[in-house]
């Protein structure tokens, strides 16, 4: 089916979300207007369709897509696959600037734009555009009537600009994957245009023996290369050779040369250069070496390397020093006591500084991220920087990486179990406090978690919590992460996102004070009655459960039939059976209930069929197919049956939701449950349950 390029960069952008995509982000995201977004997803919708891919469109909050892996997988293929002149505007501004960057002469407007597929017209507008980008790098754009159009200014420029342009249109961790594939076979790994066009900028045949000879001497540097650092630097020898053999050589000013040929990375590179010039068989000049170099002990100051301040110059340490007390007084924390943040600025500002000095560029993929997440440290470190080096001027980029290091800084430094967070469920007990206990597990930065359900919001005052995540859709609230309950990777890394978000802003806009005495009084004779009711239900709650344990097997055809079977063993705590069981089988409707990498499920309500709390376990002779919380189909031999009744008292739902924390946070727990031997399961719960009721006096 044929896509215009803006439908297909609608359906990628639906693909890769993890939540809801409004009218407003996607117009904003296309640059087009809301009543286009509306008419185009008509198309769209008729796209998906025909791939058996489900689109929901959810008032209020936008569009979200539906359908199994394998039909999202073969869409993507289409999308890359389809040899259409339709280029989204930023593919052909990306296909436009890789093509004059690589001319060695004039390109006529006419071929490029029969290339691109519009018209003379469109293509003077998009080089308007770029003017502008290429200044940044120190570049100009020459046009003239019969002659063309071509880019101008130093080999240095053009490299830092063609190098900016891979890493920022490709996606680093995949980077080295496609270039193999392409390698290796073409014809297996077929990529989009835009992909191949980049690709072409550097001589894919000479990659891989280039990366062969790096990792030989990768381990000589003394600090390891991160993925993004060790793949800028295969992207930035690739492409100097070529460059090298297209007769386009650089220059370095010979004083700095020789300064550099003290340091470690000098050493190293001059090494990696010469097996390279043996192994391509021509002179490679010492300026290269020179400026990979550079590109080493930036990557070194970017990745928090031990190196000493010793090894740099004391006058960027004593910049340095100036610098953070500047931000300490500006954000109120004193940051001399960070142990790292001194030497990491003076590592990472010497390599700097120079580049500055050279003109040479800087590209930052996270700077707009970073701008995001930290706007009022970004500010304060932007005016600290422009007082501390008056005689540079310091781009938006490199703000950004001295910004990374304060804010790691910040983090650092103080007590990360700080963080008070709401949790929101459709439902009660089950899915609310799995999804707690796997956040306090995963988040050291998380000391309490609340859980309430969607109809408690009301009476909850949110001002109180410093972060609410929802496994549902909020109304008329946009300070909420949304995620599915088991957590997938994307999840947890959203919230982890978010937590140096929040603890940052907190860190600065938190005022130094005295805390006030805290002046201790005897209780009231109704608050020690209130203290001893509360002790009193944790009890009832705990001898209920360890009443009602049940371990039991059952033979069942379906779900509902072992769910009925089920609830027909525990007439003492279900007034009403076939209720329960209707409420069951509706709780699992809402979203699986298997749990994933086991064959165990847990089943919970609460209802007013349901006289007290119970936990009960029950084995299936023969294994069901259900749905797990990753929404993947799963086989369960073991079904988890946790009851409570309408309206429980708090107390009673902190023994059940005990009960779904062992269950998500213990292994040993999993393993009990799943080993079918009632005296060990029994144990374990019982004394599982007094501990925590001892916690509880």
């Amino acid at each position: 089916m044929y896509m215009t390029g803006r439908e297909r960069k609608l359906l990628e952008i639906l693909l890769d979300a993890s939540q809801e995509v409004s009218v407003k982000n996607l117009s904003e995201e296309l640059d087009v207007s809301t009543r286009t977004i509306h008419r185009d997803m008509k198309n769209v919708e008729d796209i998906l369709n025909s791939y058996d891919i489900q689109l929901d469109k959810k008032a209020g909050s936008g569009f979200v897509i539906a359908g199994t892996d394998a039909a999202m997988t073969e869409l993507r293929a289409a999308i890359h696959e389809q040899a259409s002149l339709d280029y989204t505007p930023e593919e052909r501004h990306v296909l436009l600037l890789s093509r004059l960057l690589e001319a060695r002469e004039p390109v006529k407007l006419v071929a490029l734009a029969n290339e691109l597929g519009v018209t003379v017209a469109t293509l003077s507008n998009d080089l308007d555009k770029m003017e502008v980008e290429l200044s940044d790098f120190h570049l100009s754009l020459v046009r003239k009537r019969g002659y063309g159009v071509e880019v101008r200014g130093d080999e240095a420029a053009i490299r830092e600009a063609i190098n900016h342009l891979i890493m920022e249109h490709m996606d680093e961790l995949d980077f080295l994957t496609l270039l193999r594939e392409k390698v290796n076979d073409p014809a297996q790994s077929p990529i989009d245009e835009v992909s191949s066009q980049l690709l072409g900028m550097v001589d894919k045949e000479k990659l891989k023996q280039i990366e062969k000879h790096l990792e030989e001497l990768r381990d000589k540097l003394p600090y390891h290369l991160a993925d993004s650092a060790y793949i800028g630097l295969l992207v930035h020898l690739a492409l100097a050779l070529e460059r090298v053999r297209l007769g386009e050589m650089i220059d370095m000013d010979q004083s700095h040369l020789e300064n550099m040929k003290t340091t470690k990375e000098y050493a190293f590179a001059s090494e990696l250069i010469d097996k390279l010039a043996n192994a391509f068989e021509f002179d490679i000049p010492e300026a290269e070496i020179g400026y990979t170099t550079m590109h080493l002990m930036g990557a070194k100051a970017r990745f928090h390397k031990d190196y000493t301040i010793e090894e740099s110059s004391i006058s960027v340490a004593f910049k340095a020093k100036q610098l953070i007390e500047i931000v300490s007084n500006d954000i109120g924390s004193d940051l001399h006591r960070s142990p790292r943040l001194l030497n990491d600025l003076v590592v990472h500002l010497k390599p700097s500084v120079y580049r500055l000095q050279q003109n040479m560029g800087i590209q930052n993929p996270l700077t707009e991220q970073i701008y995001e997440d930290y706007p009022e440290l970004f500010q304060v470190v932007k005016k600290a920087l422009d007082d501390i080096f008056p005689e540079l001027t310091f781009p938006i980029e490199e703000t950004a990486f001295v910004v990374m290091h304060f804010a790691s800084a910040l983090l650092n430094m103080e007590d990360p179990k700080s963080l008070h967070v709401l949790v929101v469920c459709s439902s009660g007990i089950g899915t609310a406090k799995m999804l707690a206990a796997r956040l306090k597990r995963e988040f050291k930065d998380i000391e309490t978690v609340e859980h309430h359900s969607l109809f408690d919001l009301e009476q909850l005052d949110l001002q109180t919590y410093d972060m609410i995540i929802s496994t549902v859709h909020l109304r008329n609230m946009e300070e909420y992460i949304q995620v599915n309950p088991i957590l997938p990777p994307g999840d947890i890394h959203r919230i982890e996102h978010a937590i140096r978000k929040v603890r940052i802003s907190g860190r600065i806009k938190k005022q130094e004070q005295q805390p006030e005495k805290i002046v201790e009084a005897d209780d009231t004779l109704q608050a020690i009655r209130n203290s001893v009711e509360t002790i009193q239900r944790y009890a009832t709650s705990v001898n209920q459960v360890l009443d009602g344990l049940l371990v039991e097997n059952i033979e069942a055809d379906d779900l509902s039939d072992a769910l009925r079977k089920a609830c027909a063993q525990l007439s003492q705590t279900i007034t009403s059976p076939d209720e329960v069981v209707k409420q069951l089988a509706a709780r699992e409707q809402l979203g699986g209930l298997g749990i994933p990498e086991t064959k165990l499920a847990l089943y919970h309500t609460k209802s007013e069929h349901i006289e007290k709390v119970s936990f009960t376990i029950h084995y299936l002779k023969r294994p069901l197919v259900i749905t797990g919380m990753d929404q993947e189909d799963m086989k369960m031999d073991t079904m988890l049956l946790m009851l409570a009744p309408e309206g429980l008292h708090q107390e009673g739902l902190e023994v059940m939701s005990f009960i779904s924390s062992l269950i998500v946070e213990e292994e040993k727990c999993i393993a009990i449950l799943q080993s079918k031997d009632e005296e060990r399961i029994i144990h374990y719960l019982s004394n599982q349950l007094h501990q925590f009721f001892k916690n509880k006096r």
